[in-house]
């Protein structure tokens, strides 16, 4: 019983073997290892195996250099047998982290997961984050599976409303096919440009689609107006569901009360929930002021994540790391970002 290492050449395997259990998208490796593969973090893929069986998975982001270097496993592990055991699974897990020389393993496990209980009672694990370099959001804002008259009546009616003006406007919903990546690159440019957006470098959403699309894992929906993109949105695909990973829109030739997000937003569960079955669209918590309230147009249901808990292995080396205030964690991870941005731009 142990945790091993996944091959390069096995990883890639993985993205079809987690359709078939309740994987979320940060474990996929289409994902995973094109958003965080830059000098200073990158992606490590392994597998528990009991009895020459696959038993569990988790991709491990791993942040900063030996001595300083962190693992995080966001949305993991995950289970693959119903009847796993969950206490050695973690305890390997820990003996793993260890040895990997991290200075601690920050996890987030799987809503519903039996591993929460197991963590929340262990001892070596702390409810806290030490350094703040990756924490994302604590809910989900879902959106479920419904028929589509159902899906509409459970919009708010400036949400309805919006999604009728719009349809009276010409635009053309679709999505986008390889010779649109240029389109909606050079609008993911433009809005960065105007309006300060700190959006990922494009390549990141290059690869990602590029991989992801292999395996029916991401997609590119839509709107143009006289030939020209006026908004586009980036969904990545897990098992059960899909996200909004991020989005542009440009306001051009069309009232502020006709602008296509609604529809376009609508456009795309549409794939989703009819011709990909999958069982919710997260539609992706917080963002400006603006966007949260576009978002609560849709009434989604907030569902709230489980917490970080860490563990810690070097204590000094920590402790040193955790005196640096969250406003350092952020400027370290904007310096990165910045500097992956030369190269991915």
């Amino acid at each position: 019983m142990s945790w091993v290492p996944i091959s390069k050449r096995e990883t890639v395997l993985w993205n079809e073997k987690l359709k078939n259990v309740d994987a979320v998208f940060n474990q996929f490796p289409y994902y995973i290892a094109n958003e965080y593969n830059s000098f200073l973090s990158k992606s490590r893929f392994i597998k528990y195996v009991h009895q020459d069986q696959d038993v569990a998975y988790a991709a491990i982001i791993e942040i900063g250099l030996y001595p300083a270097k962190m693992g995080i496993i966001e949305g993991g592990p995950v289970l693959l047998k119903t009847d796993a055991d969950v206490g050695a699974i973690i305890n390997n897990l820990k003996k793993f982290a260890t040895k990997s020389g991290y200075t601690h393993l920050q996890i987030r496990p799987p809503i519903n997961s039996p591993a929460i209980s197991i963590i929340e009672t262990d001892k070596d694990f702390e409810k806290k984050v030490y350094f703040p370099y990756h924490v994302k959001d604590d809910s989900e804002l879902n959106i479920y599976n419904k028929s589509e008259k159902e899906l509409l009546a459970g919009f708010k009616m400036q949400c309805r409303r919006k999604i009728v003006l719009a349809g009276r406007v010409g635009f053309e919903y679709k999505k986008a096919g390889e010779k649109e990546l240029v389109d909606i690159k050079n609008l993911f440019n433009e809005v960065s440009d105007s309006k300060g957006y700190g959006f990922l470098p494009f390549k990141i959403y290059e690869a990602i689609h590029k991989e992801g699309r292999k395996y029916n894992l991401c997609d590119w929906y839509t709107a143009y107006l006289d030939n020209e993109l006026v908004n586009a949105i980036f969904i990545v695909k897990d098992s059960q569901s899909f996200y909004h990973f991020t989005s542009a829109l440009r306001v051009t030739n069309y009232h502020p009360n006709e602008s296509p997000p609604a529809k376009l937003h609508f456009f795309a569960m549409q794939d989703g929930f009819y011709n990909d079955n999958k069982a919710y669209y997260n539609i992706s918590y917080g963002g400006s002021n603006s966007l949260v309230r576009f978002k609560e147009l849709f009434n989604p249901v907030e569902v709230e994540k489980p917490p970080y808990y860490t563990y810690v292995i070097k204590k000094r080396t920590l402790k040193w790391l955790s005196r640096f205030s969250k406003d350092y964690a952020a400027r370290f991870r904007n310096i990165i970002k910045s500097v992956d941005k030369l190269f991915r731009k």
